[in-house]
């Protein structure tokens, strides 16, 4: 008889590790694979030399109300970051900061080229109009390009946009161009305002860890998937596992390869 479970999740990224954890709770009997030799995804930490290096630029914002569910803060020692950021221009670096949360940084700001006076007003009001309310509000907004949002519902001019909001946004959402939803930015906005960018004591990799604590018997590292169907996933090795449904929590592109005939 072939191995079997639930539950199959092909993915053992944070999304995977979630859905396993909700599955269990639920009382159902769950398997995860993934290629790679530990969980995490693309959230990973590396040690090299001592050094801990985590793959690519990551951080948690810390309001994010799905992380506040599923991750215990304290046990892992956030270093949380200034709120505020350092912009490049021909001046050298400026500091734009949060005045509510960095009351002494509030002249260096005011006093910076980055953007008018006005601008840095309304930023205040962007902080303000995107806290009140409920997430659901948020979501709610008439749906606009990023860029049209801070042009012509926030009044921002096209020097702070493009000094500030287009490398901030632009890194967070990978769009350059602002064209991403509006009410992506407005709940990025509002999570920056609500809560802090950190990272882990030991790195971003101990997210998935704790994500993971519990389910060790549940996941296979190293197996790679190399066909999926409605109830069965397939490993290099030949092993064929069956369960009462599949779960494919992996980037777009593998999903597609494995669900391709």
């Amino acid at each position: 008889m072939p191995p079997s479970a639930d539950v199959l999740i092909v993915g053992a990224g944070l999304s995977g590790l979630v859905c396993a954890r909700e599955l269990v709770e639920a009382g159902k009997r769950v398997q995860l694979f993934d290629a790679a030799d530990a969980v995490g995804g693309r959230v990973r930490t590396d040690v090299v030399d001592g050094f801990r290096l985590d793959r690519g630029f990551q951080v948690l914002l810390t309001a994010y109300p799905e992380t506040q569910h599923y991750l215990d803060y304290e046990r892992l020692d956030l270093k949380r970051f200034f709120d505020g950021a350092l912009v490049r221009t021909a001046k050298g670096f400026e500091r734009v900061a949060d005045p509510i949360r960095q009351p002494t940084s509030a002249l260096d700001t005011l006093g910076s080229s980055i953007g008018t006076l006005g601008d840095k007003l309304r930023i205040g009001a962007l902080r303000l109009g995107v806290t009140k309310g409920s997430l659901d509000d948020v979501f709610d907004r008439e749906e606009m390009t990023t860029a049209a949002a801070l042009r012509d519902r926030w009044g921002f001019s096209d020097r702070i946009i493009d000094s500030f909001f287009r490398p901030f946004l632009g890194g967070i959402l990978l769009d350059g161009d602002l064209n991403a939803s509006s009410r992506m930015f407005e709940f990025v906005f509002r999570m920056f305002s609500q809560g802090q960018a950190a990272v882990p004591a030991l790195g971003m990799g101990e997210l998935p860890k704790q994500l993971a604590r519990g389910l060790d018997d549940a996941i296979q590292l190293e197996a790679r998937v190399t066909r999926v169907t409605p109830r069965e996933v397939e490993l290099e090795d030949g092993t064929v596992w069956t369960g009462e449904a599949v779960v494919l929590a992996t980037d777009a592109g593998a999903a597609g390869a494995l669900t391709t005939e």
